[in-house]
C-alpha cells in the first residue's frame, strides 16, 4: 500500500486512541451496584426465622441489600394465605384496603364493573360476578407491603412485572401505575417473556422513555422480547445478572461470590439479582448475610460502590469520529487486496473513496449496521496482514535473533492498533449495553484461518519476488496438484483430525459457545484470575503467540527451516484472531480488554522465547554430541593402524 494511505490509517488510528479515552471515562463512572434480594425469598426467610419484616430487612440491608424486588400477587396467593376467603360467590376479608385493591385492579385490567365493599357482621364483603374467577390466574398487583417495608429502612424497590395472559391496554396502564405506586427504580421481568409482550412492547417503550424507570435485561438467558424492547429504550438498559434457584443449589458461597463479581467486572453487569443460598447449611439469616457482606467486600475490593445505578451515558458516536475511523478501516483492507493484486495509487485511492463513500451512506441510514460490518470487516484482514507485515521484517538484513524480534514486534504492534480501531468503530452505548453486538463472531476466526491456510499451500509467502501473474500461476498449480494427489490412509485420518480439532475450536468460540468449559480448566482461569487480576485468553498465551514467535524464528532461518515457520502461521493467527475478537466484545469494559490483551502478548511471547531457547540448547547437544562421534569414527581407523603395527 501506498505511503500516503498509510497516513490516512495514522491519522485514524490517533482517532481512535481518542475515541478509547472517551469511552474509558464514561465507563470509569459507571461503577454503582445494585444488589436486589427476591421477594419472595424474603417471605421465606421471613417464615423461617420467625422475625418481623423490617427487623429482617435492616439485618439484610447492613449485610449489603440495596434493593428488593416485589413481584406481583395472585388472587389465588390472598386466597391461601388466608388474607381473604370466598363464601357464597363473595370475598370476605377483615382488610377492606385489600378488597379494594382487587376491585382496582379488576375493574382496570378488565373492565370489571363491581360494586364496592360493604360490611357484613363485622366483615368486609365483595360480590364477584363470575364465580370461577377465583380459580384464575388473577393479578390483583405488586407487593405494596414488601415495598414499604423496603422503603422504610433504606432498601430500594424494583419491580417484578409479569406478562398476564390477558393485557388490555387500560391493563399496561394499571402496571405502570403499580410500578409508580411501589416507588421502584427498575424494572425486572418475571418469567419468559417480558411485559407487553407481543402486542404492547412499543406502548411499554413509549412509558419507559417518559419515565425515570430503569429496564433489567438478564443477560445468558434470553426473555421473549426483551431485545425489541430495549431496542426502543437503549439509554434505559440495566444489565442484570442472576444464578436461577435450579442453579444455585451445585454452588458454594465463594463460587457464587466469584460469579458475581466477575459478570460486575468483565460485562457491564449493574443490577446483581441475588437468590439466597438456602442449600448452605446453618442460621438461614446469618448465612444470607455472611453471603451479602462478602460479595460486598468483593464488589469494593474491585473499586465499585453499592447503591442505586445511574443509567449509562449514552453515547452515539459522532460524524468527526466515524469519518477517519472508518477511512483508516478500508485503508486497512486496501493494504489486504494489495497482497494479492498490484494496485496501483491511483486505483488504491479510488477503491478508498468508493469504500468510503458507500460505508458512509451506510452510516446515514443504518449507523449499527455500518458499525457492525467494519469492525467485521477488519476483524477478518487484520490477522492476516500483520502476519505478512511481521514475516517481510524477517527477510530484512541482520542476525536472526534480530530479525524474529523485528517481526514479533510489527505483527503485534500492528494486531494491537487494529484492535483499538475495532473497538472505536463500536463507539455507542448500545454495544456497550450488549443491546446490539458484533456479529461473525465465528466468521471472524475462522476465515483469517482459511486464508493463511490457502496461502501456505499455495506457496504465495515463497514467491514474493515474482510478477503477480506467476505467483497466481503457481498458486493454482498447487492446488490443482493437491487436489488430483490420491489421499493415503494416514492422510486422510491426519485431515480428519485437524478437521475435528477445528470444529472443537470454532465449538468454543463466539458468544454463546456451543460446549461447556471442564472443570480443569475453570480451576486454571481462577488460578490465573487471582494471580494477574484478569485471565488471559489460553488461545492467545498458550497457542498463538508462542506460535507467532518459533514461526518467525524459523523464518529467519534456512529454507527448509522457512518451511516450517509458514505452517506454523496457521496457529499464530488463531491467537491474533483471539486478540481482536477480545475487543469485538464491546460489553466488557474497555480497560479490561486492554489488560488481557498485554498479558496475553508478554506471556505468550515469554513462551515463545523458552521454545525457542530449549530448541537452541537441543540443537547445540545434538550438534556437540555428533561431532563426538565424527571425531570417534576418524580417530578408529588411525587406532586399528597402530595396534596392527
Amino acid at each position: 500500500m501506498h505511503r500516503s494511505l498509510w497516513f490516512v490509517w495514522a491519522v485514524g488510528l490517533m482517532a481512535a486512541l481518542g475515541a478509547c479515552g472517551w469511552r474509558w471515562q464514561v465507563e470509569r463512572s459507571y461503577r454503582t451496584v445494585a444488589l436486589v434480594l427476591d421477594g419472595a425469598e424474603i417471605r421465606t426467610l421471613q417464615g423461617l426465622t420467625g422475625k418481623g419484616l423490617p427487623e429482617l430487612l435492616s439485618a439484610l440491608n447492613r449485610a449489603g441489600a440495596t434493593a428488593v424486588a416485589v413481584a406481583a400477587e395472585q388472587l389465588r396467593d390472598w386466597l391461601l394465605s388466608g388474607w381473604v376467603r370466598l363464601s357464597n360467590g363473595a370475598l370476605l376479608s377483615p382488610r377492606r384496603e385489600l378488597l379494594e385493591q382487587l376491585r382496582t385492579a379488576l375493574q382496570r385490567q378488565f373492565s370489571t364493573a363491581l360494586p364496592p365493599p360493604e360490611r357484613v357482621d363485622g366483615e368486609w364483603r365483595l360480590p364477584l360476578l363470575n364465580r370461577e374467577l377465583p380459580t384464575a390466574p388473577i393479578f390483583v398487583g405488586l407487593d405494596r407491603e414488601l415495598a414499604d417495608a423496603a422503603r422504610q429502612v433504606g432498601l430500594a424497590v424494583v419491580a417484578r412485572l409479569p406478562n398476564p395472559p390477558v393485557l388490555t391496554e387500560s391493563g399496561v396502564h394499571f402496571w405502570l401505575d403499580e410500578v409508580r405506586s411501589v416507588g421502584a427504580f427498575a424494572i425486572v421481568f418475571d418469567g419468559e417473556e417480558v411485559f407487553g409482550y407481543r402486542t404492547f412492547i412499543p406502548a411499554v417503550a413509549n412509558a419507559l422513555r417518559n419515565s425515570d424507570w430503569q429496564v433489567g435485561i438478564l443477560e445468558l438467558v434470553t426473555q421473549k422480547g426483551d431485545r425489541a424492547l430495549a431496542s426502543q429504550v437503549p439509554e434505559k438498559v440495566l444489565r442484570v445478572h442472576s444464578i436461577g434457584a435450579r442453579e444455585l443449589v451445585n454452588f458454594t458461597q465463594p463460587e457464587l461470590v466469584d460469579r458475581f463479581v466477575r459478570a460486575v467486572r468483565e460485562r457491564n453487569i449493574r443490577l446483581c439479582y441475588v437468590r439466597l443460598p438456602f442449600h448452605l447449611k446453618g442460621d438461614p439469616l446469618a448465612v444470607a448475610c455472611e453471603y451479602l457482606s462478602t460479595l460486598r467486600g468483593e464488589l469494593e475490593r474491585n473499586g465499585f460502590s453499592l447503591g442505586v445505578p445511574a443509567p449509562f451515558t449514552p453515547v452515539k458516536m459522532p460524524l468527526w469520529l466515524w469519518l477517519p475511523v472508518s477511512l483508516s478501516i478500508t485503508a486497512t483492507g486496501i493494504a489486504f487486496l494489495c497482497l494479492f493484486a498490484p494496485l496501483s495509487v491511483r486505483h488504491q485511492w479510488a477503491l478508498l473513496s468508493a469504500a468510503f463513500l458507500l460505508g458512509s451512506g451506510l452510516w446515514w441510514l443504518q449507523p449499527l449496521w455500518a458499525m457492525q460490518w467494519a469492525a467485521l470487516g477488519i476483524a477478518i484482514v487484520a490477522p492476516v496482514l500483520a502476519l505478512w507485515l511481521g514475516m517481510t521484517q524477517t527477510f530484512r538484513n541482520g542476525n536472526r535473533s534480530l530479525r524474529t524480534a523485528r517481526g514479533v514486534l510489527t505483527c503485534l504492534g500492528f494486531i494491537s492498533a487494529c484492535g483499538l480501531l475495532e473497538a472505536a468503530v463500536l463507539f455507542d452505548h448500545r454495544f456497550w449495553l450488549k443491546v446490539s453486538e458484533f456479529v461473525g463472531v465465528k466468521v471472524a476466526q475462522f476465515l483469517p484461518f482459511l486464508l493463511i491456510a490457502g496461502m501456505v499451500m499455495a506457496q504465495w509467502m515463497d514467491t514474493t519476488e515474482l510478477p503477480i501473474r506467476d505467483r497466481w500461476l503457481i498458486a493454482r498449480t498447487n492446488f490443482r496438484s493437491l487436489w488430483e494427489t490420491p489421499v493415503r490412509w494416514g492422510q486422510a485420518l491426519l485431515l480428519l483430525s485437524a478437521a475435528a480439532l477445528v470444529a472443537y475450536w470454532l465449538m468454543r468460540t463466539g458468544n454463546e459457545p456451543g460446549m461447556g468449559v471442564s472443570a480443569w480448566e475453570l480451576k486454571l482461569r481462577h488460578l490465573i484470575e487471582e494471580t494477574l487480576g484478569v485471565r488471559p485468553r489460553f488461545k492467545e498465551f498458550l497457542l498463538g503467540h508462542p506460535a507467532l514467535v518459533l514461526s518467525f524464528f524459523f523464518l529467519a532461518g534456512t529454507h527448509w527451516e522457512a518451511r516450517i515457520g509458514q505452517w506454523l502461521m496457521l496457529p499464530a493467527v488463531i491467537g491474533l484472531a483471539s486478540l481482536m475478537n477480545t475487543f469485538s466484545h464491546a460489553h466488557t469494559p474497555l480497560s479490561l480488554s486492554l489488560l488481557r490483551t498485554v498479558h496475553g502478548i508478554w506471556l505468550g511471547v515469554l513462551i515463545g522465547v523458552l521454545l525457542i531457547w530449549a530448541i537452541k540448547r537441543f540443537s547445540a547437544s545434538r550438534d556437540r554430541r555428533l561431532q563426538r562421534l565424527a571425531v570417534a569414527e576418524r580417530s578408529a581407523p588411525s587406532q586399528t593402524v597402530s595396534s596392527q603395527g
